[in-house]
């Protein structure tokens, strides 16, 4: 429901000056209150969708991980595979 509508509404009935100032502020209190919700909803859901990114890229970069220790490859530099310098011998 509109404001305008819930003050036609509100014009009709038989209430005190204070009390039509008190619920038209409480249901104008009620419309943002449903907008920060919507936000914060809209916010959430981004979070969780960048969550499932995350959650997606870590599980690939552990099954990489695992095929290279099925291969019998560690990661980084196999020092084994470096041509010995001439010169450490002396």
């Amino acid at each position: 429901m509109q404001f305008n509508e819930f003050q036609r509404r509100l014009a009709k009935c038989e209430f005190n000056i204070e009390a039509q100032f008190l619920l038209s502020h409480m249901f104008e209190v009620q419309v943002e209150f449903s907008r920060a919700i919507d936000q914060i909803t809209l916010l959430m859901e981004q979070l969780v969708n960048r969550m499932q990114e995350v959650m997606t890229i870590n599980n690939e970069t552990m099954r990489q991980l695992a095929e290279l220790k099925r291969r019998g490859m560690m990661d980084g530099v196999d020092v084994h595979s470096v041509v010995p310098d001439p010169e450490d011998d002396r």
